[in-house]
């Protein structure tokens, strides 16, 4: 009885092919599975990446552009915008100047500054202005609006919007004399 037990014994000290080859095949299936994870995980980090830069790129413009007045103060004169053919965007006085603006960078601010993004991507921004943009909704003279629009295509053809709404206002006191 005793050598039944030793052969029995030897017998379970190692895998089968067969068991090894299952354990294989799992092993496989799993790494396959962990590394299209993964993988996916990276893409959508990337754009979610493109998305923010592209965002901040867009606000940064539009801050820009509304610092600027819509109409200039009395006796200031006009300085020519994109459509004129002036670049220098420091000279823009009103948002109108910014229409039809475009440039190929990932860098570059209103004073001609440029600044490393990070991620090595090539974004576009474009600008368009629309004058007498009065919404539907609203009544009122259409010369006091104007809708300004930045767009940026981002490394993959990809692109975000941000848009605005400038008003002029007109400010009306009334008195009332007692």
């Amino acid at each position: 009885m005793a050598c039944l037990t030793r052969t029995t014994n030897a017998a379970r000290r190692g895998f089968t092919l067969a068991e090894s080859m299952i354990a294989s095949v799992v092993l496989a299936i799993a790494v396959i599975a962990i590394s299209a994870t993964l993988s996916a995980s990276y893409k959508q980090n990337s754009v979610r990446g493109n998305v923010t830069t592209a965002v901040g790129l867009a606000q940064q413009l539009m801050e820009e552009i509304s610092a600027k007045p819509m109409d200039l103060p009395a006796g200031q004169t006009n300085h020519p915008g994109w459509s004129a053919g002036a670049t220098d965007r420091s000279n823009y006085d009103t948002p109108e100047d910014y229409n039809g603006y475009s440039d190929l960078s990932n860098s570059v601010s209103a004073d001609g500054t440029t600044f490393d993004l990070g991620d090595g991507g090539s974004y576009t921004r474009s600008v368009t202005v629309q004058t007498n943009a009065i919404p539907a909704s609203l009544t009122g003279n259409a010369g006091d609006f104007m809708l300004v629009t930045v767009t940026v295509t981002m490394p993959h053809g990809e692109r975000t919007t941000v848009s605005q709404l400038f008003t002029r206002t007109t400010i009306m006191r009334y008195r009332r004399d007692t």
